[in-house]
């Protein structure tokens, strides 16, 4: 009898300990089988509607320098590719005969202003003559004139000395503006008339955005919206313009245009480069932003899962516009809610879930 029941005591005390590692399997397979995620709060924010486009960047200025006198290069003291700054000296033309004209004009000028004041000698003579009566009034008269045209002798004199300056003055060639040489078309020893070119420099101080964008959303845009610019060739610097003019499209043959925004060189960028533009067409107030990473696509749609109490509850959605890593969200959830962020793509509706962190 005593060991019947030492054998069914044994049995209920093996039946508890087999419950009790049942519980803790179980409790520790519920564990497994929760996926770890990160969430993220849904917020309302204030967001800008925009278009972007990739363009390049153009030189406001580029003028062609031409000779302004006639004669023979003697000196180029730029070269293709160099960068001048206006008024660095560009090229010399012989200007000999031009010095020669100038020392004439001052000879003569110099030459009248004695003849002058010998005149004027005269005329004080003549009056103090004529105050005694000792001359007629004719040979006064006559000193006068003579006096007068002098005066005028030597004010076109003069202007023909400054002119003799001026033109000595135009045989050195001088760059208008700074900026790359992009090319020269002379060379020491070739003989130009007035007018040939000699120079073509491209300046950077003033650039031109040149952004294209496709006639869908030409009517979206207008001249005097914000633009935002940067350039892979100084990625910390950004620029914020607005836009000066809208064009047609002159390099394609559909009806494409193109955003124009004039802008001072912000330090080194150069014409040709690529540049990033975002254009701010519109701003939208309480939009429903959240990371797009946190919508999986899935047979029902664009979907998010919802959390409440470490489950996840799938909620279909209607998502608008994308800005940066952020998507809107147009229907299907609510400031009140939070959702799953990393860890997203791996969870099914009522999935269990561990959270590892919360985004604030």
């Amino acid at each position: 009898m005593l060991k019947k029941k030492f054998v069914f005591m044994s049995a209920i005390i093996s039946g508890l300990f087999f419950m009790m590692a049942m519980t803790v399997h179980g409790t520790e397979q519920k564990k497994a089988t929760a996926t770890p995620i990160t969430t993220s709060p849904v917020k309302s924010q204030t967001i800008s509607i925009t278009e972007e486009s990739v363009g390049r960047i153009e030189a406001r200025f580029a003028p062609l320098v031409s000779a302004e006198e006639t004669g023979l290069i003697i000196d180029i003291s730029a070269e293709t590719g160099h960068y001048v700054v206006a008024g660095d000296e560009l090229a010399q033309i012989d200007n000999q005969a031009y010095i020669i004209a100038e020392d004439a004009r001052k000879a003569e000028v110099q030459r009248l202003k004695s003849l002058i004041a010998n005149q004027e000698k005269t005329v004080k003579r003549y009056q103090n003559l004529l105050a005694k009566k000792s001359i007629p009034q004719d040979r006064m008269d006559a000193a006068d004139v003579q006096l007068a045209s002098l005066k005028d002798q030597l004010d076109a004199a003069k202007a023909g000395l400054a002119d003799s300056k001026r033109r000595k003055g135009k045989t050195k060639c001088n760059a208008p503006v700074s900026g790359w040489i992009e090319k020269r078309f002379v060379t020491t020893g070739d003989f130009v008339n007035m007018g040939k070119p000699l120079f073509k420099i491209t300046s950077d101080e003033k650039l031109r955005i040149v952004l294209p964008f496709p006639e869908s959303v030409s009517s979206k845009l207008e001249k005097g919206q914000k633009v935002l610019l940067d350039t892979p060739i100084t990625p910390d610097v950004s620029i914020e313009t607005t836009i000066t003019k809208i064009r047609p499209s002159v390099n394609t043959g559909n009806r494409a245009i193109e955003v124009i925004a004039d802008i001072d060189n912000p330090g080194t960028w150069r014409p040709g480069a690529s540049v990033n533009g975002t254009v701010v067409i519109g701003t939208k107030t309480d939009a429903i932003m959240v990371p797009d990473k946190s919508v999986i696509r899935r047979p029902a749609g664009e979907v998010v899962y919802v959390i409440d109490q470490n489950t996840a509850k799938e909620q279909v959605v209607t998502t608008g516009i994308r800005i940066g890593d952020f998507i809107e969200i147009i229907d299907g959830v609510s400031t009140e809610d939070v959702i799953a962020v990393f860890g997203a793509g791996y969870l099914t509706n009522n999935a269990v879930v561990s959270v590892q962190e919360k985004n604030k």
